[in-house]
């Protein structure tokens, strides 16, 4: 089989692997990528839903959900954070490993061991801080990007990575780089956040060229659209005229992004906003003591359930 060319037979052992992306930073990648894990991992806001295993690859240079659920190490001098000594270093024999793991390790082929959180259902490889280690694989962007998908798409495929995850959740850096085209390319769901703003809103339907560009030799498996999904919506008394014109923009359904978006916004950001971190109890994600955020967030586990494991019985 020609390699980095997908079938019906390589859905990573049942594994989903979900990325969360938009070009532009700061639109809620990373909120959503944590968010999301923590759902998952506990069953939903109320804790009854399936408690599925997360695995979070956190490639964003800005360490934010390595940051969410491990206490990184500061670099004296350094805008980065190093990635912590590994918990179980001294119980795992391996001559060739460092005692100290990110995401990037993947694509070297590098001993990788990921790292427990503080939520029994969910582990971490954490962000190495910045890309100049992978862009040094090859100066040609495109041959870089079709590299980091194949490695992928054959890192996904390893029967123990599906026997222990139910699902992969990539954070990917912002804007067009090589490390999130690849990652994308190689992912079975993307959702996308998006603000109520210009800049935001004509971002997304050149991520959707992309998505068809991606599924074009993905007919039998296509990389599938969640949703996209307006984040940092103002409440409807705060609503300005310019919210409204981005917000119809979004759902008109002659437009290229109606039929892809989430029938619901999420509004009540500052209410399950991270209070500490490291995460260590669910205390920290707060809004499961609000209700309007629980709201939200029962709608947002809800789509990805029915999204990602809809078809099982």
């Amino acid at each position: 089989m020609k390699v980095g060319t997908m079938n019906k037979t390589e859905l990573y052992n049942g594994m989903r692997v979900l990325s969360s992306y938009h070009r532009k930073g700061g639109v809620g990648k990373t909120f959503l990528a944590s968010t999301i894990a923590y759902l998952l991992a506990t069953g939903g806001p109320n804790g009854k839903g399936k408690k599925r295993r997360v695995l979070v690859l956190d490639y964003d240079s800005q360490q934010d959900s390595s940051k969410a659920f491990l206490k990184m190490d500061a670099i004296p001098g350094d805008d980065e954070y190093a990635a912590p000594l590994h918990p179980e270093f001294d119980d795992i024999d391996d001559p060739e490993w460092s005692g100290r793991n990110t995401s990037t390790d993947i694509l070297f082929n590098s001993p990788v061991y990921e790292y427990p959180t503080a939520f029994e259902n969910i582990k971490v490889l954490p962000s190495e801080g910045n890309v100049d280690r992978v862009l040094a694989l090859t100066p040609e962007s495109d041959r870089l990007v079709s590299k980091i998908t194949a490695h992928m798409r054959d890192w996904f495929s390893v029967e123990e990575l599906a026997d222990d995850y139910d699902i992969v959740i990539v954070d990917n850096p912002p804007s067009k780089s090589p490390v999130s085209a690849g990652m994308l390319g190689a992912a079975t769901h993307v959702i996308i956040p998006t603000e109520p703003e210009y800049d935001s809103i004509d971002g997304v339907p050149m991520l959707l060229n992309r998505i068809d560009r991606i599924n074009e030799d993905r007919a039998q498996n296509p990389l599938k659209i969640v949703g996209v999904v307006p984040n940092k919506v103002p409440s409807k008394s705060r609503l300005t005229q310019k919210d409204e014109v981005a917000l119809a923009k979004l759902y008109d359904s002659e437009g290229p992004t109606g039929k892809y978006m989430s029938p619901f916004w999420l509004q009540q950001r500052n209410c399950y906003r991270v209070m500490e971190r490291p995460s260590v109890d669910e205390t920290h994600f707060n809004y499961v003591h609000n209700h309007h955020a629980k709201s939200e967030m029962q709608k947002l586990y809800a789509l990805i359930e029915g999204s990602l494991w809809g078809d099982e019985v």
